[in-house]
């Protein structure tokens, strides 16, 4: 193992706040040092154990401690777990040390530093919102798009994006949404007025009608990219941005052609135009500069649609004999059928997505279970009937917590020093990742 290897493998962990100390101030001090948000500052100061700073010798370990020990934080410098060997050829840059100045990024300077002996962990995504909290936001967010006949819709969207963004962490830092809610509602106008000529066209004339139906398919892959891009560049964990570029005419291709060829062979290629879908989504995205590889196979998609085949021929037959018997079974066994199918479709493709997503040397982790995902469906169903739809923000935060649990990431080395790799490489230009045009097409 090389010396770098063995200098490079403390931490900061923090543990509380020092006597003397109001919690108000050190929230605002730490948001300060770290350039971060008060509310993910007051995420650390209410956590027993978050790591603070890893992947760092004990010289750098101990700049830490003094400056968080100014501003009233108590943390303590420990060894990492043991160091395994990784397979992975990729080594982030190493940036110089510098360890004079008053902010954290200049401590920190050295964080993109890597090594061939990296640690190995597993890292689950954790969701902290409850129902009630968000209720909250959601029973106004209703009311005002209602008072102001759903201009505020664009800010509704907004705020909830970021509560569910801001309350899904993973190896104790949460991710963040920073649209501007102007852009989407500028994008939801253009949406809207497209949707007016065309339903004035339909009443006017047929071929009118048709032509306006025929540009409406053709800007689908344009509504497709933009909406992708624009979500990609305002979403961040870490103060990294997402990115998307995927082009037009793999939109249409994935989005358009494939689907048409689908209908055409009946059906025989639509886990073909499925697969390209997936593929375009996920394979188009990067974090900062590190770019999703996905692995997934064709084949693994045709046997999930293969499966489903085969449970709406099983159910079909099910139904038609309880129809015989009592013909009021038929309808329950047709329902219960769906939802299987349903719970089945979710739970394979997420696990199968997820499962083959690679970042650099980091891949996803899902496992989720049909069984428990069914009870999930069938008691938020039965939940927001027996309440009218008020039970629609638990459901929402069930089903966010239910996917945060289910899904992690296996990491090799340490996440914070590879985000902190990827804001040294995206560095001043991030800002101008948008286009000239950024804003959200569509609803």
């Amino acid at each position: 193992m090389s010396d770098s290897a063995i200098e490079n493998n403390f931490q900061v962990v923090y543990h509380g706040v020092l006597p003397g100390f109001s919690h108000t101030d050190v929230r605002s001090a730490l948001a300060k040092l770290f350039r971060t948000t008060e509310e993910k500052a007051d995420k650390i100061l209410a956590s027993n154990r978050a790591i603070i700073k890893a992947g760092i010798d004990q010289t750098l370990g101990e700049k830490y401690l003094q400056k968080l020990s100014s501003i009233g934080i108590d943390a303590q410098l420990k060894p990492e777990p043991a160091l395994v060997a990784s397979t992975s050829a990729y080594e982030a840059p190493v940036a110089p040390v510098t360890a004079t100045g008053g902010g954290a990024e200049r401590i920190s300077s050295n964080a993109g530093a890597a090594t061939k002996f990296k640690t190995e962990e597993h890292v689950p995504f954790i969701f902290t919102g409850n129902g009630f909290e968000y209720f909250k936001i959601w029973i106004v967010n209703i009311l005002l798009s209602v008072i102001t006949l759903g201009i505020y819709s664009a800010w509704a969207k907004v705020r909830n994006k970021q509560y569910f963004y801001g309350n899904t962490l993973l190896d104790g830092a949460s991710f963040s949404y920073t649209a501007n809610p102007v852009q989407i509602l500028i994008g939801r106008i253009i949406a809207f007025v497209f949707f007016v000529v065309y339903a004035v066209a339909g009443e006017l004339s047929v071929v009118a009608g048709m032509v306006m139906g025929g540009l409406l398919i053709i800007v689908l892959p344009w509504v497709i990219c933009k909406s992708l891009r624009f979500n990609a560049h305002y979403t961040q964990y870490r103060n990294v941005p997402f990115v998307f570029r995927g082009r037009l005419g793999q939109a249409a291709m994935a989005f358009l052609l494939w689907p048409l060829l689908g209908v055409l062979t009946l059906g025989i290629l639509m886990p073909y135009a499925f697969y390209q879908q997936q593929k375009f989504i996920y394979g188009n995205h990067s974090y900062g500069t590190a770019e999703f590889d996905f692995r997934a196979t064709v084949g693994a998609y045709y046997g999930i649609f293969l499966l489903i085949l085969g449970i709406f021929v099983v159910g079909g037959i099910a139904a038609f004999v309880a129809g015989m018997v009592l013909p009021l079974l038929a309808f329950p066994v047709i329902a219960a059928m769906y939802l299987v199918v349903f719970a089945y479709f979710v739970v394979a493709t997420s696990n199968l997505n997820y499962n083959n997503i690679h970042v650099r040397e980091h891949r996803f982790q899902a496992g989720w279970k049909v069984q428990s995902y069914l009870w999930l469906m069938l008691t938020n169903t039965l939940g927001i009937l027996v309440t009218l739809g008020f039970f629609l923000p638990w459901a929402r935060v069930r089903t966010a917590r239910y996917k945060a649990k289910h899904t992690s990431v296996h990491a090799v080395g340490d996440l914070d020093s590879f985000a902190a790799a990827e804001r040294e490489a995206v560095g001043p230009v991030g800002e101008g990742v948008g286009d000239l045009f950024d804003i959200e097409v569509g609803f």
